[in-house]
């Protein structure tokens, strides 16, 4: 009996430790709530082409105005399932009591997708220096997989998917991101899309929700 009674207070002194640290690791992990709007313009200058222009602001946790940013995209579809696109995107980061940080940003990507009666999933690749934050001097692939429903009859078009954002310098994670959203149809070539990023860190006990508003004209 003495050695059962040893027995559970040691697993019940263990639990309580275990207890413990997770609260300690949980207290420490940084959690920001960001947020985003932009404006999205898009055409076809020629058949197969798409240009895409779109301004955007970036908001930090206290609704400070934190990035402009002004990104140009071209698309070119060779096959119908298939497009190949190169973007180029530069910036201003504005920092408290310092000059204004000017900021550039490359990528050239590759997209695979395809209608399956009203699901249209797709996978993008994307070999670029932009990991959609602050880090700089480094060089990633991103890999993209993401599903949109056209539901009948309705203006609102819901997605979700997931984006892996892999670091060349190491060949490991950088971080993750889960998204889910939907773009509403207003009228004809306007839409207003609402979505939610959920950015998890592999390297840093930091994670990022991000809100973003934007509108979209398609020509």
């Amino acid at each position: 009996m003495k050695i059962e009674k040893i027995k559970l207070s040691q697993i019940i002194i263990l639990l309580v430790c275990l207890l413990m640290v997770t609260e300690l690791k949980a207290q420490v992990v940084e959690n920001n709530l960001l947020s985003r709007t932009s404006a999205e313009i898009s055409f076809k200058p020629i058949k197969n082409i798409k240009i895409s222009l779109t301004p955007e602001l970036r908001f930090d946790n206290d609704f400070v105005l934190d990035k402009f940013l002004f990104e140009a995209e071209a698309a070119y579809k060779p096959i119908k399932f298939i497009s190949l696109g190169t973007s180029y995107r530069i910036g201003g980061n504005l920092r408290e009591n310092k000059g204004t940080e000017f900021i550039s940003r490359f990528a050239i990507s590759a997209t695979a997708a395809n209608e399956f009666g009203r699901f249209e999933p797709a996978f993008k690749l994307s070999y670029t220096n932009d990991a959609d934050d602050d880090i700089i001097n480094e060089t990633f692939m991103r890999y993209k997989f993401s599903l949109d429903y056209n539901i009948k009859d309705c203006r609102l078009t819901p997605f979700a998917g997931a984006e892996a954002f892999q670091g060349l310098s190491d060949g490991g994670l950088y971080k993750m991101r889960y998204f889910v959203g939907a773009d509403y149809k207003l009228f004809k070539n306007n839409y207003l899309g609402l979505n939610y990023k959920y950015d998890y860190f592999y390297n840093e006990y930091k994670n990022n929700h991000i809100i973003s508003l934007g509108y979209k004209i398609k020509f």
